[in-house]
């Protein structure tokens, strides 16, 4: 079900209807027939699949619960001995960490079996060929990847007592399933979305103005620049063979790819906000303005910012704590000095989370350089950061002028886009593409090749292109000095917030006529 499709508007619609009136009692309730709904338009399968995460994660939390009750109750038992009490306190750790361990490997389990199975099963030989999802008859799940992310984080902060465990399956399922993040995300933590579910809330036409608006800014992100730039991004990259292909040409497919991903991923997930405030909930925020980073780990900082709160909160923050890596940090601290000790343990976590995350978006080598990549640069700058400093002071750099925070945003685009290469191409191919940027550039290649490059759109595609950009980066420098574009078109004169407005809904609507294939969501694959 297409976000811009009317059986979605009319899902949303008389959604609202019954949320604000007839169920208003019961609110949640409705978010999940509704949500349910979204589901089974997608197959029976994907439901199936939701509803394994859901009994297997629900049930683990309940049994947590029952380990820690069931605990307390014996050490509670008068006259019980210290020593007693310490061993039902390490019997009762074990039992939860086998739960956790258990229900945590079986859910990541299915998830890797349809994201990486048929890519291994391929490399392994042809008997395994009759195994693979595609053989079966299975498809990818709708937004396994980012559920089974959610359900996971909720277990975990129910091992570490962050929250009690959910007892209404529903509501539980409610929580993982509900409809506007099972597409792209964002990945949301269950302190969070729960109380605002279990709320009584009342219709506000501000806020419902406040939600069409980012709907509908988003949307232009997402088909007036994303899928009109999509074809000439393949026709210059997706060629059989890429050794004609010009270092100039190359860069610039890098270029409208970056600008293609962001206007995709972020305008999904604006649409997808603006759909929950509708309902009066307020999902994670995903992005933050990253190409106005100053550095790559501030970038990420920017960037899907659910998927590395996740990886900070669940793998980073665990793995670094862990006694191996506080034995090595002693060892950093004693031969490198206090700096060495607390950045190398770091810089290793660093590089486990960017492995995962290059992993988690595909099987394919390409992936895996990528993550790698953005995690070496990221290790290598927290080690080297009092060299830099010193470089600076010893430069009489003006570290604290406009000049460098512009130099900074440069830089830190010139690298994130190096990473790109990687994460548009297979490796091979991105290889060479990056050598050719640097060994064969040749500005008259753009002449001669771009215009057909251009061409893969029709009519006034790059026009469209252009004018939404624009719109796109007045709205973020708006939000980079702290303003609310909202509230600014709010004061503009009636006659031009209105022309704003059919603006953005105009450059929408036309861009269907120039791409006659209105591709899905990039991340929806992830």
């Amino acid at each position: 079900m297409e976000l811009y499709s009317l059986s979605f508007v009319l899902l949303v619609t008389v959604g609202l209807l019954l949320y604000y009136t007839v169920l208003r009692t019961r609110q949640w309730l409705c978010l999940l027939g509704l949500s349910l709904v979204f589901f089974a338009a997608s197959g029976w399968q994907d439901f199936a699949f939701l509803l394994f995460t859901a009994l297997t994660v629900w049930g683990g939390g309940l049994c947590l619960a029952k380990l820690d009750t069931d605990a307390a109750a014996r050490r509670k038992q008068p006259g019980l001995p210290k020593e007693e009490k310490k061993a039902i306190k390490a019997q009762t750790t074990r039992r939860k960490k086998g739960v956790l361990a258990g229900i945590l490997v079986v859910n990541f389990l299915v998830l890797g079996y349809f994201k990486y199975w048929s890519h291994f099963a391929a490399l392994l030989s042809g008997a395994w060929a009759a195994s693979t999802p595609s053989a079966l008859g299975l498809v990818m799940p709708l937004g396994i990847s980012f559920y089974t992310f959610q359900a996971v984080g909720y277990l975990i902060d129910c091992y570490r007592g962050r929250h009690p465990a959910e007892k209404n399956f529903a509501r539980f399922l409610l929580f993982i399933s509900f409809f506007p993040q099972l597409v792209q995300g964002p990945i949301n933590r269950y302190g969070e979305l729960e109380p605002q579910f279990m709320a009584r809330h009342t219709w506000d036409w501000e806020r419902t103005k406040r939600a069409l608006f980012l709907f509908a800014f988003g949307a232009m992100k997402k088909y007036a620049i994303s899928n009109l730039t999509s074809p000439t991004i393949a026709a210059i990259l997706d060629v059989e063979d890429a050794s004609g292909l010009t270092g100039a040409m190359a860069l610039l497919a890098i270029l409208l790819y970056s600008l293609q991903q962001y206007a995709d991923f972020s305008g999904g997930i604006d649409m997808v906000l603006g759909v929950a405030q509708l309902y009066d909930i307020q999902m994670m925020p995903n992005f933050r303005q990253p190409y106005f980073s100053t550095s790559l780990g501030d970038f990420w900082r920017r960037w899907h910012i659910s998927l590395g709160a996740w990886m900070r909160d669940y793998l980073f923050y665990p793995f670094a704590l862990t006694k191996p890596m506080q034995r090595f940090g002693k060892w950093a601290t004693k031969h490198g000095g206090k700096h060495f000790g607390r950045v190398l343990p770091a810089a290793v976590a660093n590089l486990l989370v960017f492995a995962v995350v290059g992993i988690w978006h595909g099987p394919e080598i390409h992936y895996l350089v990528w993550g790698l990549y953005n995690g070496a640069v990221i290790a290598l700058s927290d080690l080297l950061e009092p060299a830099f400093k010193k470089l600076n002071a010893a430069l009489h750099i003006p570290t604290e002028s406009r000049a460098w925070h512009l130099f900074r945003i440069l830089r830190t685009f010139v690298i994130v886009n190096i990473g790109w290469y990687f994460d548009r191409n297979g490796f091979m191919r991105g290889l060479l593409c990056l050598q050719k940027t640097f060994t064969d550039f040749h500005f008259d290649s753009l002449a001669a090749n771009a215009p057909g490059a251009f061409a893969a759109v029709s009519g006034p595609a790059w026009g469209i292109v252009i004018i939404s950009t624009i719109l796109v980066f007045v709205h973020s420098v708006l939000k980079e000095n702290g303003r609310d574009p909202y509230a600014d078109v709010q004061r503009l004169p009636l006659v031009v917030r209105w022309a704003l407005y059919y603006l953005v809904i105009f450059l929408t609507l036309i861009s269907f006529i120039c791409v006659t294939d209105t591709t899905g969501f990039l991340y929806a694959n992830f």
